[in-house]
């Protein structure tokens, strides 16, 4: 009885794929050299692979934050604005165990990595009618070192690589034998390609034209199949596009506005046009890349012709794309991989025929060696923050353990019971935020790190942060605001307020930290059971002029830590000077702890220069979760012309929100956009899912119902885009519009506010019941934008039009 391989080598002119085995062995050893790889890298992630894995982190702690409510979905599919989520999605059943690590992203690779192989294997079998083609092909795939590369780190670009190959299939077989079951699976495999990576649609877009129009079936047919195919694309892709669409557009202009930071060939020339031609080496070994070539050996058959056209149409497509980088083109490889199976098989049937069997042997010993050879560009890294198979090898060896080192002067830094915001002034592949909040995260510790110079305004981020890491020589990226940030390096310098300390680390180098002095926030345990919060001092400090004074509260932690405070500075004619909200111990005590808690913080209120000498009092309330709220007076004596520093208070988390807001009903909306996003970016690893959110809005309210009560006008309004604007930046619309239309009932002339209001409603709320309503909302969302002198070309047209 004949198999089914000696079946298809008869059909096939009674030669199969020789020596299959040795090429599957082959395999095999780099899937070995692999695992050595994964478990001998002693670096840790950088960049873009470090803030992959903290997503992932994120969707595993809100994963187990469940709770049966639209709200918590709603978070859940706004937890990444950024990348599509499948990557994220597929490692929530271990990133909900523990902190996802690199590691949890490398078994995570690994179940990839043969969903790969398979759909590799099944496309090449379909494409030659060959078993054994498909096998061949996909060995050669796991011989390709971008391939092990891609599985050794935790990045978008292998999920982006096993859909594009499953799409592939699904639009071959439904090119071949259309049916619904076809159709469905095109729509299914785009989803996934949309879902993995926006941009990997460039690599469907000519089959998805041509596909359609090349079966053969009747119209009315196809038109059904092309609609089920777009349904169910859109059903598995509307849960997160419907939700993020306008982050999606907003983040493909920064990417194209951001290119020229990475462009390094000038648009149309030669070495634009061939950039992925000459990392080809890097991609599939020097030794492998001429491989396709041999399936135009003799006479290409259709099937390789459309094959070299879906690679050719790939490749012009992403060499449009300004940003060129080596991991891109990355998911054309199996289309390569195949071809080359079907151009040695080819030659080799043709040396069998032509020269005999020994002809054929040394042919087949001769790409084997080819194979053999391959192996050793295995454990080439094309990201960073990875170590090349044989340095890491050598760096265990030699006892340079740079994660370690890293991990364990991190825990130096944590403050037990505080949270900690650090920024960090470096850039590079073993120093920057991303690197040092991802080893944080793995041990669950109360600190986060922010990439210092991130906003225009040095004074922000030196009020607002906790402190920060600094690190001698190379400062890698730089990005927008690099004044700003050798301004904060400047300034902590040279200020008294900051404490310099250094540390030597054997693999990393020497690290700086700086810390304020004093420092903002004290914490002590107090060892006798306390039954409320009570406030024990109100004390000036420093005796300079400066309006500052010393708090010291006392109660349980958990009542500590969501006690609320607000406190404003008036003259004797109760005209406010200066005002501040906050939470006991500036937002930084963590609740989760059953201790008593004595808390020392200082409470800043900067006045402008002409006010410094103003005498006043100084009103000072505060609500505990538990219990009645309290207040209390003092007196403050002014100091003429001894106001000094920042007009900005140090720890006040507010301050960017209330810039924004000012902003915002300036129409400001460069201004708007920056104080807002350094309101959200600064301090909060997740903004949309911290818990605090409820004490920032209890706090705002707090203030706008303060202000109704005492008739101030201006000060509702001022609540009220500040209520607006974070929920806004919490994504609720509803909520959001509320405020914007209690700003229009209270100024109906304030044509900023109007426009907002109609921004939420078209885009978000649809809160329009006609077209005329939708012509007149549009009209008002544009209206303060066409007041101005000189508009662009589109904006014109638009003013005129509405």
């Amino acid at each position: 009885m004949k198999t089914t391989s000696s079946r298809i080598a008869a059909a096939r002119g009674g030669v199969g794929i020789p020596f299959l085995p040795a090429w599957a062995g082959l395999g095999m050893a780099a899937l070995l050299l692999l695992l050595v790889w994964n478990w001998t890298d002693p670096l840790p992630p950088a960049w873009d692979e470090a803030q992959h894995l903290l997503q992932a982190q994120a969707f595993g702690d809100h994963l187990r934050r469940f709770r049966w409510e639209g709200v918590w979905w709603q978070q859940f599919l706004h937890l990444n604005q950024r990348y599509p989520p499948l990557a994220y999605w597929l490692g929530i059943p271990l990133a909900a165990l523990h902190p996802f690590s690199r590691a949890d992203g490398q078994l995570l690779n690994w179940v990839l990595l043969g969903i790969l192989t398979l759909a590799t294997q099944r496309l090449g079998q379909r494409i030659y009618h060959s078993q054994e083609v498909g096998w061949l092909a996909a060995a050669l795939l796991v011989l390709y070192p971008g391939i092990a590369a891609l599985a050794h780190v935790y990045m978008l670009e292998l999920p982006l690589l096993v859909a594009v190959t499953l799409a592939f299939w699904a639009l071959w077989a439904y090119g071949e034998e259309p049916s619904w079951w076809g159709a469905m699976g095109v729509g299914a495999g785009v989803a996934a390609v949309l879902l993995a990576k926006w941009t990997g649609v460039l690599f469907l877009l000519p089959p998805l034209l041509a596909v359609p129009l090349g079966v053969k079936l009747p119209w009315p047919v196809r038109l059904a199949h092309l609609a089920l195919g777009m349904g169910v694309t859109l059903l598995l892709c509307w849960p997160w596009y419907g939700a993020n669409w306008l982050f999606v557009f907003s983040n493909g202009w920064a990417y194209a506005e951001t290119a020229h930071y990475y462009v390094t060939c000038p648009a149309g020339s030669l070495c634009w046009w061939t950039a992925y031609l000459r990392v080809l080496p890097l991609q599939m070994s020097p030794f492998l890349c001429p491989l396709p070539l041999l399936s135009l050996w003799g006479s290409p058959s259709r099937r390789e012709t459309l094959l070299w056209g879906l690679y050719g149409s790939g490749y012009l497509l992403y060499t449009l794309v300004a940003i060129k980088d080596v991991r891109f083109t990355l998911p054309l490889l199996p289309l390569l991989a195949i071809l080359s199976a079907g151009g040695l098989d080819k030659v080799w049937r043709w040396l069998g025929a032509r020269w005999g069997q020994r002809a054929l042997r040394q042919g087949v010993g001769l790409s084997l060696a080819l194979g053999s050879l391959a192996l050793l560009n295995l454990g080439q890294p094309l990201t960073p923050g990875v170590a090349p198979l044989w340095k890491g090898i050598q760096m265990r060896w030699q006892g340079q353990h740079p994660q370690q080192e890293l991990t364990r002067w991190i825990g130096s830094l944590v403050q037990p019971g505080l949270t900690t915001t650090l920024g960090v002034l470096p850039n590079t592949e073993l120093i920057s935020s991303e690197t040092l909040s991802y080893l944080a995260a793995l041990q669950r510790w109360p600190i986060t790190f922010r990439g210092a110079g991130q906003t225009p305004w040095p004074e922000l981020e030196l009020a607002l942060l906790d402190g920060f890491v600094d690190a001698p020589g190379e400062q890698g990226i730089v990005g927008p605001y690099g004044p700003a940030k050798e301004q904060i390096r400047q300034l902590l310098d040279k200020s008294p307020d900051w404490q310099q300390e250094h540390f030597e680390l054997q693999a990393v180098g020497r690290l700086y930290t700086y810390f304020p002095t004093p420092p903002r926030v004290v914490l002590q345990e107090v060892p006798a059971p306390v039954e409320e919060v009570e406030l024990l001092q109100l004390k000036v400090f420093p005796e300079e002029g400066i309006p500052a004074w010393r708090l010291r509260w006392q109660g349980p932690a958990q009542d500590l830590a969501q006690t609320l405070v607000w406190a404003r500075l008036e003259n004797p004619q109760e005209q406010i000077l200066a005002e501040q909200a906050w939470v006991v111990g500036q937002n930084r005590l963590q609740p989760r702890t059953r201790s008593n808690w004595q808390v020392e913080e200082i409470l800043t209120l900067p006045l402008w220069p002409e006010s410094a000498g103003e005498e006043g009092i100084l009103h000072l309330e505060w609500q505990p979760p538990k219990g009645m709220r309290r207040s209390l007076r003092q007196h403050w004596r002014g100091s003429p012309g001894r106001e000094k520093g920042s007009l900005i208070p140090p720890g006040d988390l507010l301050f960017p929100l209330r810039q924004a807001a000012r902003a915002a009903a300036a129409g400001d909306l460069e201004a708007l956009s920056l104080y807002l996003n350094a309101w959200t970016t600064l301090q909060y690893a997740t903004f949309a899912t911290d818990p605090d959110r409820i004490l920032t809005r209890q706090l705002l309210e707090g203030e706008q119902q303060q202000a109704a009560d005492q008739g101030q006008i201006e000060r509702q309004i001022q609540s009220h885009y500040e209520l607006g604007l974070m929920e806004v930046a919490l994504l609720q619309p509803e909520a959001a519009q509320q405020h914007f239309q209690r700003i229009v009932e209270l100024d109906p002339e304030d044509d900023w506010a109007r426009a907002y209001l109609a921004f939420l409603q078209v885009f978000f709320t649809h809160d329009i019941r006609s077209l005329q309503g939708l012509k007149q909302e549009l009209a008002a969302a544009v209206y303060p934008l066409c007041q101005k002198a000189n508009l662009d070309w589109d904006l014109s047209w638009l003013c005129a039009a509405l």
